[in-house]
C-alpha cells in the first residue's frame, strides 16, 4: 500500500462498512506505508470532539524503513484524551524480543505533531490494536500440535503457549493494558480466499496475531471481542472489539466558581511563600559508557516548602537546547507538592547522531540548569567517558590501527591529548579497508548469503551490543541471529564522521547517478581508503545478489538502504530536496550493484 490510490480505496471500502442509519464524520487517518490508521465519529458527538493529533513511530532498521512502526491519532471527547495506536510489529517466530522492543520504541518514541511533550504516556485512554505479531510459542509444543489443536477449537490448551501472554506475565510488554477473553479461532495464517490454514511450503503454524489491548481505568467493559472469518481477502482474519467508556464532563458555572476562589485564596498568599526544594546530589558521573548501550542514573528533588511549585530544565545562556544530545532527561518539566518527592532520571545514551558531538577524548561533560518557576535555579554537573570504540571513527584512521581498538595497549587515557592517539598517520602501512568491516561483512558473507529479508528485519540490541564489542576486542561473534551483524553493518557504515563518499565528492557522484562509466570516474578521485570501502561493500552486495534465488534480494532494495549511509550530504536537506537526492543516491549505488567493478 505504498501509493495513495490504495489508500483510498482502503478508505472507500471502510466507509462504506460503517453502520448504516447512523451518520459519521471522518475525523483523522494516517498511513505509515502499510499501516493505516482511519477515526470515524457519530455526527452528533462531533461537537464534544476535541484537540486531534497525530504521529508515528517507524521502527525499520534506523528508523529508516517503513515496513514496521506505527501511527496514532489523539483526540478528546469532552475532557478525556484517548488515543487509538494501530502498530505492525516485527515478524517470524523467534522474533519476540524485537516485538518487544519495537512495543516500547513505539509508545516511548510518540510524539504528536512533532510536540516533545504530546506523548501517549499524557493519554486517559490508549487502544492498541493492529498486526501484534506474537505466535504461539513452539518452545514446548510442536507445530503439528498447533495445527491439531487449533483444528479442533481448543482455544484454551492452545492460548497457554500464546508468546503476547507469556510476555505480559512477565512485565515484559504492554504494562498496565488489558486484553479481553479470546473465545476465537487463530487469526493467521490462513490461505487466502479460504477459512484452511497455510498449506503452503512454509506452512506457518495458527497464532493470535491480531490483537486489540487497552490501557485505562476508565473503560467500564469491553461488551464484545471477536474475529471475523467471514473476510478472506487477506491471509489474516480481522478482529474487533466494543469497548464501553467514561468520559469526563465539567460543569462550566462550578468550575469558575472553584477557580474564583482559587485566585482569592492564592492572591493573598502569593508573596507569603516561595518555593523551596532540595536535591539528593547535583553530580552525576557515568563511567564506561558504551556505544548504543544506555546508562541510566536518578536524581530525588524534595518539595521542602509549604506549597506546590513548578520545575523545568532550562538551556544555558546562548544554548537552544537544554542538554547534549548523549543525555535524556525524564521528566524535563513537572509539578512536585509540599512534602513529596520527584525522581528525575537521567539516561546516557550514545547513538551515531551523539558519537558525531564527541570529542576525541570521548568525555562527556555537560552542565544542566534545573529552574524552580518563581525561584532559584540549580545546577547539575553531568560527566563521564566513552568506552573506546571503533564506530564513529574516520576510515583513515582505523585502516592504520593495527591491533583491536580495546586491546589494553591501545587504550587512550580519557586526560590524553588527542595526539597521543594509536593512529600512526605517518606509517606508510595501511590496511585495504578496516579490519572491523572485514569482520563484519566475513560474518554475514559465511552465516547470511542464504538469509530472506537481510537488511530489512531489525535485530537484537543485546545482539548489537555483542558485536561491538567483539570487533572492538577482537573476540568472537556470538549473536541470536544474523539480522543483528547485518543492522551493525548499516551502523558502521553510518558512524564515519566522514561519509565512505566523502562530502566533497557527493555532488559529482549525484551529478552521475544514472550513468556507470562517469560515476567510476568520479570514484577514482576518492581516497584511496574510501575508495576501498566503497568496492568491498558493493562486491559484498553483489555476492549477496548472485544467491537471490535463495534469499529473495533485489538491487533495488539494498541500494535504498546503502544509498543513504554511503552517501550523505554535509548539511542536512529537507521536503522535495532530500527525496531527490535520496533517489539519486539509490540510483549511483546501483550501477555498482548491477555492473561489474574492480578498478
Amino acid at each position: 500500500m505504498n501509493d495513495s490510490s490504495k489508500e483510498m480505496m482502503w478508505m472507500e471500502k471502510m466507509k462504506a462498512g460503517l453502520p448504516k442509519g447512523v451518520s459519521y464524520k471522518l475525523l483523522k487517518h494516517i498511513r505509515l506505508v502499510g499501516i493505516l490508521l482511519v477515526v470515524y465519529v457519530r455526527e452528533s458527538m462531533i461537537s464534544r470532539v476535541s484537540d486531534v493529533h497525530i504521529g508515528s513511530v517507524s521502527t525499520g532498521i534506523m528508523g529508516m524503513l517503513g515496513n514496521k512502526g506505527g501511527v496514532s491519532i489523539k483526540f478528546n471527547i469532552d475532557m478525556t484524551t484517548i488515543s487509538v495506536v494501530n502498530s505492525h510489529l516485527a515478524a517470524h517466530q523467534e522474533m519476540v524480543e524485537r516485538r518487544n522492543q519495537d512495543y516500547r520504541d513505539i509508545f516511548t518514541k510518540m510524539r504528536f505533531d512533532n510536540d516533545e511533550t504530546n506523548t501517549l504516556k499524557n493519554c486517559d485512554i490508549v487502544v492498541w490494536i493492529g498486526d501484534l505479531n506474537y505466535r504461539v510459542s513452539e518452545d514446548e509444543i510442536t507445530g503439528e500440535e498447533i495445527r491439531s489443536l487449533a483444528e479442533k477449537w481448543e482455544i484454551g490448551p492452545l492460548l497457554r503457549y500464546d508468546q503476547l501472554r507469556e510476555q505480559r506475565n512477565k512485565h515484559l510488554v504492554f504494562e498496565e493494558f488489558v486484553e479481553d477473553t479470546i473465545n476465537f479461532m487463530p487469526t493467521y495464517k490462513y490461505n487466502p480466499g479460504t477459512d484452511k490454514f497455510d498449506t503452503s511450503e512454509k506452512c506457518r503454524t495458527p497464532a493470535w496475531c491480531d490483537r486489540i489491548l487497552w490501557k485505562s481505568n476508565s473503560v467500564l467493559k469491553c461488551e464484545d471481542y471477536r474475529s471475523h472469518p467471514i473476510h478472506k481477502l487477506s491471509d489474516h482474519k480481522p478482529v474487533s472489539a466494543v469497548l464501553l467508556v467514561q468520559t469526563r464532563v465539567v460543569d462550566v458555572q462550578k468550575k469558575q466558581l472553584v477557580l474564583d476562589e482559587i485566585l482569592k485564596d492564592l492572591d493573598r498568599i502569593a508573596n507569603d511563600s516561595l518555593p523551596q526544594a532540595a536535591l539528593n546530589r547535583t553530580e552525576l558521573n557515568f563511567d564506561g559508557v558504551k556505544y548504543l548501550e544506555a546508562q541510566e542514573q536518578p536524581i530525588t528533588l524534595q518539595n521542602t516548602g509549604t506549597d506546590l511549585f513548578e520545575f523545568e530544565f532550562i538551556p544555558k545562556l546562548e544554548d537552544r537546547s537544554i542538554c547534549a544530545p548523549w543525555l535524556h532527561i525524564e521528566p524535563q518539566k513537572g509539578i512536585v507538592d509540599p512534602g513529596n518527592v520527584m525522581i528525575i532520571n537521567f539516561t546516557v545514551y550514545i547513538d551515531n547522531r551523539a558519537l558525531k558531538t564527541i570529542g576525541p577524548d570521548r568525555k562527556l561533560d555537560e552542565i544542566l540548569v534545573l529552574h524552580l518557576v518563581n525561584g532559584k535555579d540549580y545546577f547539575i554537573s553531568v560527566s563521564g567517558y566513552l568506552v573506546q570504540t571503533s564506530f564513529g571513527r574516520k576510515i583513515t584512521d582505523l585502516v592504520r590501527i593495527p591491533d583491536p581498538i580495546r586491546r589494553q595497549n591501545l587504550l587512550v587515557d580519557i586526560e590524553q591529548s588527542p595526539d597521543e592517539s594509536p593512529v600512526d598517520k605517518e606509517s606508510p602501512v595501511a590496511l585495504n579497508i578496516p579490519k572491523e568491516l572485514w569482520r563484519i561483512v566475513d560474518y554475514l558473507y559465511q552465516n547470511g548469503l542464504y538469509e530472506e529479508e537481510l537488511f530489512a528485519v531489525r535485530g537484537s540490541p543485546m545482539d548489537i551490543g555483542a558485536v561491538r564489542d567483539a570487533i572492538d576486542t577482537d573476540g568472537p561473534i556470538r549473536v541470536s541471529s544474523v539480522h543483528s551483524v547485518a543492522e551493525s553493518l548499516i551502523l558502521f557504515l553510518d558512524s564515519f564522521p566522514d561519509p565512505v563518499i566523502p562530502h566533497e565528492h557527493y555532488p559529482v557522484c549525484l551529478e552521475h547517478c544514472t550513468h556507470f562509466a562517469n560515476s567510476k570516474r568520479a570514484l577514482r578521485n576518492i581516497d584511496f581508503s574510501h575508495r576501498n570501502v566503497f568496492k568491498y561493500i558493493c562486491a559484498f552486495l553483489r555476492e549477496i545478489l548472485s544467491h537471490s534465488e535463495q534469499n529473495r534480494s533485489n538491487a533495488k532494495f539494498l541500494s535504498q538502504v546503502f544509498g543513504d549511509v554511503l552517501l550523505k550530504p554535509q548539511l542536512p536537506e529537507a521536503g522535495n530536496v532530500a527525496k531527490s537526492t535520496s533517489k539519486k543516491r539509490s540510483l549511483f549505488v546501483y550501477q555498482f550493484l548491477t555492473n561489474d567493478y574492480d578498478e
